[in-house]
């Protein structure tokens, strides 16, 4: 009986070091996005008015002198409210038409939900 729990407890221990090791090898993730810059997948260098490929994802792009412009659902880019960062829906946002994309590329817009209480809400303008 000691013999077991000596060796269930030994199992533990190696099993606790070993999840230990691979949370503190675990490589370091971008928790936090507040600027366009950190954004993925934002078009360089668009112009407004050109061309593009709408899609559901990934409708962003920066003019020569960081602009936002977005990928709008007929596919020409389109003045958009400032690129601020990776932004969950339905969040409080900090300035109306602000512009934002989820973490899952969707592009979204700081809308007034009524009484001047901003959130994050989907674009409509774009393909979704």
């Amino acid at each position: 009986m000691i013999r077991t729990l000596v060796m269930v407890t030994a199992v533990a221990a190696a099993t606790l070091g070993a999840v230990a090791t691979s949370l503190v090898a675990a490589p370091d993730a971008e928790a936090v996005c507040y600027s366009a810059e950190c954004v993925p997948n934002v078009a360089r260098d668009v112009v407004e008015g050109a061309p593009c490929t709408p899609g559901k994802y990934f409708n962003y792009g920066l003019g020569a002198a960081g602009e936002t412009y977005v990928c709008n659902r007929i596919g020409v880019w389109t003045p958009a409210g400032p690129l601020i960062g990776i932004y969950n829906v339905a969040l409080d946002c900090p300035q109306l038409d602000a512009s934002a994309q989820g973490s899952d590329g969707v592009a979204f817009v700081c809308a007034d939900m009524g009484g001047g209480h901003l959130r994050w809400a989907h674009r409509i303008d774009t393909l979704e």
